[in-house]
């Protein structure tokens, strides 16, 4: 696959798990333990993330959430997509944020594995799939 991730997750275990179970699902996956690296590997990679899964309360850079961290690949890439994952999903209002952010799926944690790994290829298919009815018809219906 010829997909690329980038993990934004400021707990380095769940950072490498996540890692770990998206590479033996065959996608190629870059990961950011803090903010700063995040935005580092956004402005200045030459690389295009394809999916952005993004912690929504990142420690150290105070002020700093996964939303603002969409919303900068987002003026990078306007294509790109995102999971926002945080253990405050009951609260509604930031779920509402992050929907009119255009954050493309939420998950509460703590979560399944495989509710993560359906996500990102129900995400990644349905993405390929609009392009290609985009691509034959002219619109997306």
């Amino acid at each position: 696959m010829n997909i690329l991730i980038l993990i934004v997750e400021d707990d380095k275990y769940m950072n490498e798990t996540l890692c770990e179970v998206l590479e033996s699902e065959g996608y190629n996956v870059e990961s950011a333990t803090s903010a700063l690296e995040a935005i580092n590997k956004i402005k200045h990679s030459e690389k295009i993330y394809h999916l952005l899964i993004l912690d929504y309360n990142l420690q150290y850079l105070q002020g700093i959430t996964g939303l603002d961290i969409y919303k900068l690949a987002k003026e990078a890439d306007p294509e790109v997509k995102a999971i926002m994952i945080s253990a405050y999903g009951k609260d509604k209002e930031l779920k509402q944020k992050a929907n009119s952010a255009g954050i493309n799926a939420f998950i509460d944690k703590p979560f399944l594995i495989t509710d993560l790994i359906d996500a990102v290829d129900n995400l990644l298919r349905h993405s390929d799939s609009m392009e290609t009815a985009s691509n034959h018809n002219g619109s997306v219906n």
